[in-house]
């Protein structure tokens, strides 16, 4: 990961650290700070230095759709040791940094359905609440009951909120420790049934062994990004290290060495194409 360790302060943090081994697109340029809270002190921690020093902060979980184009001259903070997960009858509550498919183990194990259609997502439950992660049908905001977040050096409990298509309810500068979801009873090798079914489709229609964001554009009402690139005839343009999947058009692929770079060059390319055509695309993806 590279970088200088300080103790500083009583969280973990680097500097200078390449966020290619922390984003699902294995591409990413250096970021100033990151830090590694473990508790809600530590991360109340973390906030307060970033805000004294005025640092611009993302909190990070997968890191399933971020793209570090240039050198962030402020501070990522890594939740992911906000993994625990508790249960009390049909109710979960979980931390930020659990990932979808740990979660969906849970679920399956403790009876609890209505999140398989989001097993194979590479997203944390942070992210996925932020960007209302949904595929098949299913919105994981549909489960969701109530959040603790931190916002301005303070923890609040969220039980009110709102939510549309790829639109979730943490509002700008909120990070959120842990999500309370209810789901439905249901028996164990049938919740295990449906994850392996999703989980195949995903494999037969998208690139899913090579690193990638998921979809980088976001659908709008009839219009199909993923449909139109490929009508255009997209599919499979390469720039340096990165193409536009040939077997999924909404994706765009590392091929091995991509550049961040060489990712918002096709991402760009499309938005002007579909420009040309009178269209226009609002990302999925982050780029910072």
């Amino acid at each position: 990961m590279g970088g200088n360790i300080f103790y500083d302060m009583k969280v973990k943090k680097k500097k200078n650290v390449s966020m290619k081994d922390f984003c699902s697109f294995k591409a990413g340029e250096k970021v100033r700070y990151m830090f590694f809270p473990k508790t809600e002190e530590e991360l109340i921690e973390a906030c307060d230095f970033c805000r004294r020093k005025k640092l611009q902060v993302f909190s990070l979980g997968n890191g399933s759709n971020l793209l570090f184009v240039h050198k962030f001259k402020g501070a990522v903070i890594n939740m992911r040791a906000f993994d625990k997960i508790a249960i009390c009858q049909q109710t979960l509550t979980c931390g930020g940094g659990v990932n979808l498919f740990s979660l969906n183990k849970f679920c399956a194990e403790n009876g609890l359905q209505g999140l398989e259609f989001s097993f194979g997502i590479p997203a944390s439950v942070g992210g996925a609440v932020k960007m209302n992660a949904g595929a098949f049908g299913g919105e994981i905001c549909a489960f969701l009951r109530k959040m603790l977040v931190l916002k301005d050096g303070i923890i609040f409990e969220k039980d009110k909120f709102s939510y549309s298509y790829r639109e979730g309810p943490l509002e700008e500068g909120e990070i959120l420790i842990s999500a309370t979801f209810e789901f439905k009873r249901g028996e164990k090798e049938e919740i295990l049934a449906k994850q392996r079914e999703f989980l195949e489709k995903r494999r037969q229609s998208q690139p899913y062994s090579l690193a990638s964001a998921g979809s980088v554009f976001k659908r709008k009402g009839d219009v199909v990004p993923a449909r139109l690139i490929d009508e255009w005839g997209l599919k499979g343009l390469k720039v340096g290290g990165a193409m536009i999947s040939d077997k999924h058009a909404g994706f765009i692929v590392n091929l091995g060495e991509a550049k961040p770079g060489d990712i918002l060059t096709l991402i760009e390319i499309v938005e002007q194409v579909a420009k040309g055509h009178g269209l226009e695309f609002e990302r999925e993806v982050k780029v910072i």
